[in-house]
């Protein structure tokens, strides 16, 4: 997917993401408590938010055939509060309906208000298109319901 060029919110820089980036990436994502699968394949739909020369927060984006999944949307705990985590949700929807993307996906553990404000709903794995379904956190997810109880699944149209 084509990222568009840079966008900056007050002193915060979003662009896409670079290989250079990856390992930064990786620490803001498992520091969330969230899996570091795939980030280089997917490396295309990342956006990295940085500050100072520091990514400070990232999140992508999968397409499967008109449809987008959402994942790995970080911020940094010392920048949270300034709406950043928000401009990265906005400009990853926009990427996914400019990439053609009718339907947005999600899981989420901790951040469920949140993306209910940013117009998702929780649905069932049941209600997923069947092109998405072939994303890695939903195979995991679908094979492993009773370990993760507390994860919810969300879509709103793109």
């Amino acid at each position: 997917m084509s990222l568009p060029a840079s966008t900056s919110t007050s002193d915060v820089t979003f662009r896409p993401a670079r290989a250079a980036d990856v390992p930064r990436m990786v620490d803001l994502i498992t520091g969330a408590n969230l899996p570091p699968a795939f980030v280089e394949e997917y490396l295309d739909g990342f956006i990295a938010a940085e500050r100072d020369g520091e990514t400070i927060a990232c999140g992508g984006v999968e397409m499967y055939a008109g449809s987008a999944v959402i994942r790995s949307v970080v911020v940094d705990d010392a920048a949270r509060g300034l709406g950043i985590g928000r401009r990265l949700a906005e400009l990853l929807m926009a990427h996914a309906r400019a990439a053609g993307a009718k339907d947005l996906y999600l899981f989420t553990a901790d951040a469920l208000p949140f993306w209910q404000q940013c117009g998702f709903v929780e649905v069932t794995l049941e209600d997923w298109q069947d092109a998405p379904r072939a994303c890695w956190q939903y195979q995991f997810i679908s094979q492993n319901r009773g370990l993760m109880p507390d994860v919810h699944t969300m879509w709103r149209e793109a």
